[in-house]
């Protein structure tokens, strides 16, 4: 987990007036860790698991590019965290730490762009979304697509996000739900069915245990892709 420093502080010239005022003092003023992981998950591993193949597929990488990962602050005027550019391995649970003194987030935003293929071995140059899978018959199956997009997740009331460790879960079962793996010639339709099934797919939860990992008692979703 790459960890960074980000902080909101108001002047220290305001400092003063803000306690007097019933505000928080210098010693009260505590920056918080924001924690987000990337994880793939399974609603259904009959159809498509994280891992072996139960009786149907069974996805052993799940890659995506991000260009930027933006954490968006409820306070009008406060400028969003910015993660700047990384590829992120769903099967790893990459997380994101970031120290702030912004108190409530009301939006993630995940925008997806192509990469240079050559600084991330195993995947396709050029790709936004790469999956590597077997299937029962122990037949290798890879997915990927070109394409750009954004997902953002919003909070749903103004108060923001209940937590400050969220994991951003991909249900590869719904991803990969209708790909026409039986069928020869079909890599376009593949491609776009990837690309276009996606933001169903992935969902916002809390991680209650902060243990970075998406726990049968965490999928309760905070928040879907809003468009």
């Amino acid at each position: 987990m790459r960890a960074i420093v980000f902080g909101l502080l108001p002047p220290l010239a305001s400092l003063p007036l803000l306690t007097a005022c019933g505000g928080p003092s210098v010693g009260e003023i505590v920056e918080q860790e924001v924690t987000l992981t990337l994880s793939a998950y399974s609603s259904d591993s009959s159809q498509v698991a994280v891992g072996e193949p139960q009786g149907g597929l069974g996805v052993t990488r799940a890659f995506v590019a991000a260009s930027a990962l933006s954490l968006v602050p409820c306070a009008e005027g406060a400028s969003s965290i910015v993660l700047d550019a990384r590829g992120y391995d769903l099967l790893t649970n990459p997380s994101e730490g970031v120290t702030t003194a912004v108190t409530n987030l009301c939006a993630i935003e995940l925008d997806l762009d192509p990469v240079d293929g050559a600084a991330t071995p195993g995947v396709p140059d050029g790709a936004t979304l790469f999956v590597r899978a077997r299937d029962s018959a122990d037949t290798s199956l890879h997915f990927s697509s070109e394409r750009s997009t954004s997902l953002r997740f919003e909070a749903a009331d103004k108060d923001g996000f209940p937590s400050s460790s969220l994991i951003l879960g991909f249900d590869v079962a719904t991803w990969l739900a209708h790909l026409p793996i039986a069928e020869p010639g079909m890599s376009d339709v593949e491609s776009d069915l990837l690309y276009d099934q996606l933001p169903g797919s992935v969902t916002l939860f809390v991680d209650a245990n902060l243990n970075q990992e998406l726990d049968d008692d965490e999928t309760t979703p905070i928040a879907a892709v809003s468009r």
